[in-house]
């Protein structure tokens, strides 16, 4: 998983007119953790959001997609363009208020998956990883990358699609608290469940109201 996956600041600090370019630092501007991406974290995702950016203030992206429709999260549009390419699907990018690092704090996407990761055991090369008992696959990696993978059929335009792949981009400069992977896995995992209600697939989905404890790689 690489950083380009998931935005290109450059692209990012154009479009964004408050995170970038803004010079209101009071506590007052953005908005609340409830109200960021399509207000679909609850109380325990909004607590965990506030202690992930050590902020209570907020800001989301800006702007338009390259399909014309606003860049600001919305679950409905994300249920309506998991089968497109990266520019057109619907992502919620969270920055704190008033930070001009032109880095977002989180990104989420969401994308249709023919097939998802398969846990390798005693692997050397996933010794940062963090694992869950989340969907059919859920971990954690570094500082920056958090991922669930959940049984979701979908079609668009005559594709058909098994699973859905969620994963969420950090910066690790701007990361506070002390269980950032606890913490990163209860955000994506709540506006997980929130996108499975939408696409109408709860009930198979395998995604807990609580996230559980961490397993060892």
């Amino acid at each position: 998983m690489t950083l380009s996956r998931w935005l290109s600041v450059g692209a990012i600090c154009l479009l964004l007119t408050t995170g970038c370019s803004t010079g209101a630092d009071s506590d007052q501007s953005g908005v609340s953790a409830e109200q960021v991406c399509d207000s679909s974290l609850d109380k325990t995702a909004a607590a965990a959001l506030r202690r992930l950016g050590g902020t209570d203030r907020f800001e989301e992206l800006t702007g338009t997609t390259d399909a014309g429709e606003p860049n600001a999260f919305s679950l409905k549009r994300a249920a309506q363009h998991l089968h497109d390419e990266t520019p057109l699907r619907s992502r919620c990018t969270v920055y704190k208020a008033g930070d001009r690092s032109g880095s977002p704090l989180i990104q989420i996407d969401f994308k249709a998956a023919d097939d998802y990761p398969k846990r390798q055991q005693n692997s050397t090369q996933n010794n940062d990883r963090i694992y869950y008992d989340i969907g059919l696959y859920a971990s954690t990696q570094g500082d920056y990358s958090t991922v669930i993978y959940f049984r979701c059929s979908t079609t668009d335009q005559g594709k058909s699609s098994a699973y859905v792949d969620a994963g969420m981009f950090t910066t690790s400069t701007h990361l506070k608290g002390r269980s950032t992977s606890v913490d990163r896995m209860t955000i994506l995992n709540t506006v997980s469940r929130k996108l499975a209600a939408e696409l109408g697939c709860s009930s198979e989905a395998g995604l807990p109201s609580s996230i559980p404890k961490p397993e060892a790689p």
